[in-house]
């Protein structure tokens, strides 16, 4: 049977990543969210990359242009990251924080430090999720006694928000109540994460504009201070570069089978609950059910599609389809093929 795989446009990823760099930020883009996206980032542009695990350092050469976001650490792993030449942290709790400071007493390593502080969410999905960050309060204590620090260079406050973010912009405001004026003038960045929105079916990106101007707004804002504003982008990068091809396999009862799972290509849709567009959808048609190929009765794709006459063996193509395409192995799923054009 002939096998679905991921097509990735790498004239679509740097595309995208000119449209942020326009905006004169600074970019680290979010290696789990993608890592073959990375690949090509690190080979066709200047981007930095944000690093969740240790594991994730196999697909990024350039150690020199990573942010290592930190997570139940020890001293001897925070060596172990320096003598490889990642010199770039993120820390978002005072636990991990308190070893670090303690690994600067006992070496002469200097590193730049970004501590990752909460924001208020207003969403109807909070308690569902884990809030990383500190509290604001902390992170001004730590600001103002970590800039003491003479193994510190560049220090800074990371925040981020959920993916698909689409109203929670008023950035100025917020960072103005969270942070004090001695901060702002003791910090040398700020990381506002990713969370720019993605169109899907069930989702859009009509507010990219307005958010935009949002993040212009703030980026004067902090020139102002000799602030540099990152982004951290994964969705907005990954997503729209890449489509995921399949094959119908099966059609019966106004369902549609295709050649692979969510399971091995879309997990993005049963955890955030997103529904990849399809390309041969139409305003006017029969309906139908994309179901993967698994017994799972949550392995569904799109539940309602308009199709005109979809005959088995032709295409299904989704769009949008490369943030968090990684692949389980439910079923002994394999996972799929990533082809790069253009």
């Amino acid at each position: 049977m002939e096998k679905a795989f991921f097509e990735l446009s790498k004239g679509k990823v740097i595309e995208l990543y000119n449209q942020l760099k326009e905006m004169d930020l600074k970019i680290t883009y979010s290696l789990k969210t993608n890592p073959e996206v990375g690949k090509i980032l690190e080979k066709e542009t200047d981007s930095f990359f944000s690093v969740h695990t240790v594991e994730g350092l196999e697909d990024v050469k350039s150690f020199e242009r990573v942010w290592l976001i930190a997570q139940a650490w020890n001293q001897d792993e925070i060596k172990s990251l320096i003598d490889k030449g990642i010199t770039k942290f993120i820390v978002d709790n005072s636990a991990d924080l308190n070893i670090l400071k303690e690994f600067l007493k006992k070496n002469n390593a200097r590193i730049d430090l970004l501590l990752r502080m909460k924001l208020k969410e207003n969403t109807i999905f909070t308690g569902k999720y884990f809030v990383f960050g500190m509290n604001a309060k902390t992170v001004n204590e730590q600001i103002k006694e970590l800039r003491k620090n003479k193994n510190i260079e560049k220090l800074g406050v990371h925040f981020h928000r959920k993916t698909q973010n689409v109203s929670e912009w008023n950035l100025v405001r917020e960072l103005n109540d969270a942070l004090s004026q001695e901060t702002f003038q003791q910090i040398d960045l700020i990381n506002i994460g990713g969370g720019l929105p993605v169109k899907y079916k069930n989702t859009s990106d009509k507010v990219l504009e307005s958010i935009f101007k949002k993040i212009n707004e703030l980026k004067n804002f902090l020139n102002e201070k000799n602030i540099e504003l990152w982004l951290e982008p994964g969705r907005f990068l990954a997503a729209q570069s890449v489509k995921l091809k399949t094959k119908i396999i099966s059609i019966y009862d106004n369902n549609v089978i295709v050649n692979c799972s969510i399971y091995n290509t879309a997990m993005d849709s049963m955890l955030v609950s997103i529904r990849l567009l399809v390309e041969q959808e139409k305003e006017k048609g029969k309906d139908y059910t994309i179901k993967g190929s698994t017994p799972c009765s949550l392995d569904i794709f799109r539940y309602n599609v308009k199709l005109e006459n979809p005959k088995i063996g032709e295409e299904i193509t989704f769009l949008n389809a490369g943030a968090y395409n990684f692949s389980s192995d439910f079923c002994n799923l394999r996972k799929l093929e990533t082809r790069i054009v253009d």
